[in-house]
């Protein structure tokens, strides 16, 4: 064998000749080599991928490589390939890191890695992963390059890599994964945003399977029942419920399940952990797997026990004031404005009118009511739109009936005029009792004017409240001139006048009856004194509490020990 020979190719020649494989020790004998030599030269092959080995039991047989060959292979490969020798000189670059570069294979192969187009790639891990590779340690690792305005992310692999001569290198594999990272970026943003949107609403979030198990709970769960999400996955909402509800809502999810489709708005009550109610209000919409199969529903649940128990309260405080004003003595009418037409009567209004609420109910006024009372209700509703107090009437009836009647508008949330409340009351007798009061009263009034006696009727503040003709006449004022003023600072003399003032309060508190009869003067307008007999009486409320005094008083002679006695009035 000449010395210049390629013992790589005498070896891959000898295999070519058997091609049933040959040993190492055949090898040897064929090429006139060692065995140590061609062991080694062996090793070289099979890392270049030239020839393929075989065990059988401790012996190696050794075929020629039935494989593409490295060069050809790389550039089918997506990756960027890159191979460098142990001086990191690029030995080999694949179409697509060529492409990359945009640069001629060329103008990369056979220069270092640091001036070659690949520069980029000179980086001080990447030095070091190369270093850890020509020491036969393989790596890999994901970097992030800056490209322009594009941000670039590789999964690099390091390999160690044996050249024909038996020389070291490197190959390092770049797999593009950006699209991948700003995949699972945006799922990232997306399960944060999810996850934020989850923990933060109001509403309890629960993915129910088809066997009914939670799969999913919102952390919302401890603030609304009590339980944590651990505590309630694998459970059933009916493990949560009391025993009837829970019998209901399985025969829900038996309709849920047989028929797949969004359900809006059904209420569960569950069990908080203390025990008490809790009343949700569900939407169910349908999960379904990547093949488009039914795998259960997602439930969005508000709480709405606060809203149920309001509600509740509501219908109890309607269904009152509705016994109330269908029991009132007065008459209750609504009209709808919009109809023209009475919607609602009470009791009351149905005695009095004979007719029943039914036989009112969608009737226009004049339909219903006499004709006085027709006028007034129906009368266009221009007298009331705008106001919120009521308008009122007193009308008298053919039939001697007399009635006070009200309309108080009603407006609905955007201010229009919806309805018009109306209010009837019977008072003919009130108004017969106050004619014969006021009949009366004049009587009371024409006899104290007739009477030959001053008659004052003092508050229990010390006020006047009223004085008689012959006492103005005595006082020298004119009718109703006193009324109001004060009793003790307007007619008792100054020297007698707290005494008497002190002596009144302690009539007012009570358990003291003024004296029969008593004298006092008085002074008139013009400043002179008169003296005056009194019969003082008190005037109490049907508490027993003292409301006026009464005096009747008549002019007597002056005595100069008069002043001396008097006492109140």
């Amino acid at each position: 064998m000449g010395s210049t020979t390629d013992p790589l190719s005498l070896l891959l020649a000898a295999l070519k000749e058997q091609p049933r494989g040959m040993s190492v020790s055949d090898l040897a004998a064929a090429v006139g080599i060692n065995r140590n030599t061609v062991s080694r030269y062996l090793d070289v092959l099979l890392v270049a991928g030239q020839v393929e080995m075989k065990t059988y039991g401790k012996a190696k047989v050794f075929y020629p490589s039935q494989r593409v060959p490295i060069a050809a292979m790389l550039n089918f490969s997506s990756d960027l390939v890159l191979v460098l020798d142990r001086d990191r000189r690029v030995v080999q670059a694949n179409d697509a890191i060529c492409a990359f570069a945009g640069r001629e294979r060329d103008k990369i192969i056979g220069k270092p890695i640091e001036t070659s187009p690949l520069a980029a790639f000179d980086h001080p891990l990447i030095r070091s992963r190369i270093t850890d590779a020509l020491n036969s340690r393989e790596s890999t690792e994901e970097l992030r390059f800056l490209r322009h305005s594009d941000e670039l992310f590789f999964r690099v692999k390091f390999l160690p890599t044996v050249f024909n001569d038996g020389t070291p290198g490197v190959t390092i594999i770049l797999e593009n994964i950006t699209e991948a990272r700003r995949a699972e970026e945006a799922l990232r943003e997306s399960e944060s945003l999810f996850r934020s949107l989850v923990e933060n609403i109001s509403d309890l979030i629960l993915n129910v399977e088809g066997d009914s198990t939670f799969s999913y709970v919102s952390p919302k769960s401890m603030e609304i029942l009590g339980y944590t999400p651990e505590e309630m996955l694998q459970k059933t909402p009916f493990d949560f419920m009391p025993p009837e509800d829970a019998r209901k809502v399985r025969e829900q999810f038996d309709a849920l399940f047989a028929d797949p489709r969004p359900r809006v708005l059904f209420e569960w009550t569950m069990l908080h952990r203390d025990g008490s109610p809790v009343i949700l209000e569900v939407s169910g919409t349908p999960i379904y797997d990547m093949i488009g199969d039914f795998t259960g529903y997602r439930m969005v649940c508000r709480d709405v026990t606060d809203r149920a128990r309001a509600l509740k309260r509501v219908a109890q405080w309607k269904s009152f004031l509705y016994s109330v004003v269908n029991n009132i003595p007065s008459m209750v009418f609504v009209r709808e404005i919009e109809r023209d037409r009475f919607v609602f009567a009470n009791k009351a209004a149905e005695i009095f009118l004979g007719v029943t609420r039914e036989e009112m109910a969608g009737k226009r006024a004049d339909e219903i009511f006499p004709q006085e009372m027709a006028t007034f209700f129906a009368d266009g509703d221009r007298d009331i739109a705008g106001r919120s107090a009521p308008v009122e009437a007193r009308i008298s009836l053919s039939g001697g009936r007399t009635l006070m009647l009200k309309k108080i508008p009603i407006y609905n949330s955007r201010g229009v005029l919806k309805y018009v409340l109306g209010i009837a009351e019977d008072i003919t007798d009130r108004v017969s009792a106050e004619n014969r009061l006021v009949a009366e009263r004049d009587r009371a009034k024409g006899y104290l004017e007739a009477a030959g006696v001053m008659i004052a009727v003092i508050g229990a503040d010390g006020t006047i409240d009223l004085v008689n003709r012959k006492g103005n006449e005595i006082l020298g004022y004119a009718e109703g001139e006193l009324t109001g003023k004060n009793w003790f600072m307007t007619v008792v003399p100054e020297r007698l006048r707290e005494r008497l003032q002190r002596n009144f309060q302690r009539l007012v508190v009570g358990g003291v009856e003024p004296p029969h009869s008593e004298k006092s003067p008085v002074v008139t307008r013009d400043g002179r004194e008169r003296q005056v007999l009194w019969h003082n009486a008190l005037l109490r409320d049907t508490d027993g509490r003292v409301v006026a005094m009464v005096s009747s008083g008549e002019e007597i002679a002056e005595d100069p020990d008069d002043q001396k006695h008097a006492s109140c009035a």
